[in-house]
């Protein structure tokens, strides 16, 4: 009877299964000696836990807690410190665009730079005459 549980509670302990009562009455049967021929595989496992439960660590643990915090400091004030010498540097630049005095000079210019526009724009277009025909085509042959 009493294998017939700890085989239940092995199965449930290597499907991550098991409370820590049943973890510990596991603990207590691996650790008894008195262990059934098919789990014999897994006295070593429990030992290990036992092993590992009783081990101390009796050297110094160093802690260096200001060294990191400073670090950090340092890098936000060198780069609030680069940040301001970079906007510092920057001149006002106002950039002159340029402004005609003559009222037909300046009528002049902008007739030309639209006619500019207007000439790329309709270069453009040139090429919709083909697009047309494809689609007449497209449209004749879907109808039939």
């Amino acid at each position: 009877m009493e294998s017939k549980v700890i085989d239940n509670l092995m199965e449930k302990y290597l499907n991550g299964e098991t409370s820590l009562q049943e973890e510990a009455r596991l603990r207590d049967y691996f650790g008894s000696g008195w262990v059934a021929p098919h789990l014999q595989e897994y006295i070593p496992l429990f030992a290990y836990f036992q092993m590992s439960r009783e081990e101390n660590y009796s050297g110094k643990i160093h802690f260096h807690k200001g060294k990191k915090r400073v670090y950090s400091w340092v890098g936000i004030a060198a780069s609030i410190v680069l940040a301001a010498g970079l906007f510092l540097q920057q001149p006002n630049k106002t950039t002159e665009f340029g402004s005609y005095e003559d009222p037909e000079l300046a009528m002049q210019r902008t007739k030309e730079a639209l006619q500019l526009v207007s000439q790329y724009m309709n270069s453009g277009t040139e090429e919709l005459v083909y697009l047309k025909e494809f689609d007449n085509a497209k449209n004749k042959i879907s109808r039939k």
